[in-house]
């Protein structure tokens, strides 16, 4: 049986008091000595690193949307303006807290506002205008993101 179920929320365990000192210790250790990895050491941590950042890709990928409402209705769904709305939606907005709660909001409202849009050329058009200026701020940010 464990104790943990059985320990009070504010007790700590003597567990995690060892992890604590250990942690401690490694933390003065490197500050005294600095970083005292080997060379496996450190090439085991590159290809992790690696490894991580090819898995996070392919996960962004396999879960990208295709949804853009609005720009597919103004622009089509294999528009270059399309296409970089997606790209920030993707690499900014899904990365955010905020951004991801953006995102649901949009597809809450964006089919709505297409099937009124569809009624009204003149209402496409400004959106349209206002979208080429979205497009332009949003290409800025993401080759500013891929500078730094």
């Amino acid at each position: 049986m464990s104790t943990r179920r059985y320990a009070r929320r504010d007790e700590v365990s003597p567990t995690e008091l060892a992890e604590m000192g250990f942690c401690e210790k490694r933390v003065q250790l490197a500050h005294l000595y600095g970083d005292q990895a080997t060379p496996e050491q450190r090439q085991a941590m590159a290809r992790g690193q690696v490894a991580h950042q090819r898995y996070l890709e392919e996960g962004l990928v396999a879960t990208a949307d295709r949804r853009c409402f609005v720009a597919t209705f103004v622009f089509g769904p294999d528009a270059r303006e399309t296409q970089v709305l997606r790209a920030y939606r993707d690499a900014v907005l899904l990365r955010r807290r905020w951004g991801r709660i953006l995102v649901v909001a949009y597809y809450w409202v964006a089919p709505v506002g297409c099937r009124i849009m569809a009624r009204s050329p003149v209402i496409v058009a400004g959106v349209r205008r206002m979208l080429c200026i979205v497009v332009a701020r949003c290409e800025r940010s993401l080759s500013d993101r891929r500078s730094s």
